[in-house]
């Protein structure tokens, strides 16, 4: 079975609860070109606040040092971090996040959560038999895990209420 690693307590609440209110502040700043996250993400860009840059910018540095510490890497940011908005109705098919179609090529992602004040939004991985391991994460929590095939993984339907996470992702320096 694939490495994944859950960190709880990762993100500090009172800092969630800045970067949930920036979103429900800032709807209007979501879009991607990317349609399987048009209608629920903000990018980097598009954020000009410097105290949610900095706090997205202090969890992409705490992240890179748990999936270095963990998965005995070194690891670097291949993109910028950016905030995601669920509410009822979206999900996510399964997908790998290293598309080489889009020429993606970051090595390991990470799914940072921000609330678990919601019904559904489970995240949950396929295994090459077409089985699923389904993951409730708890607010505040950290998941990483390699970006490959080996990760193939969706967000089931939000039932109810609005789920908020980070994705983030990392290019590996060299293996220690």
């Amino acid at each position: 079975m694939p490495e994944r690693i859950v960190i709880d307590n990762f993100i500090d609440p009172k800092d969630a609860e800045d970067l949930i209110r920036f979103i429900q502040k800032n709807e209007h700043l979501i879009g991607d070109g990317r349609t399987f996250h048009a209608d629920k993400t903000i990018n980097w860009i598009n954020i000009s606040d410097n105290k949610i840059r900095d706090l997205l910018k202090y969890y992409a540095r705490k992240t890179i040092i748990f999936i270095d510490h963990h998965l005995h890497t070194k690891t670097t940011m291949y993109q910028n971090m950016r905030l995601v908005r669920w509410v009822k109705g979206m999900s996510m098919e399964p997908h790998i996040d290293k598309q080489h179609d889009y020429e993606d090529t970051m090595d390991y992602s990470a799914l940072a959560y921000l609330n678990d004040a919601y019904e559904g939004g489970e995240l949950f991985f396929v295994d090459e038999n077409g089985g699923e391991e389904v993951y409730r994460m708890p607010a505040f929590s950290c998941i990483f895990f390699k970006s490959g095939k080996e990760n193939s993984h969706g967000v089931k339907e939000i039932l109810n209420g609005r789920r908020y996470t980070i994705p983030s992702f990392y290019n590996e320096k060299k293996k220690i």
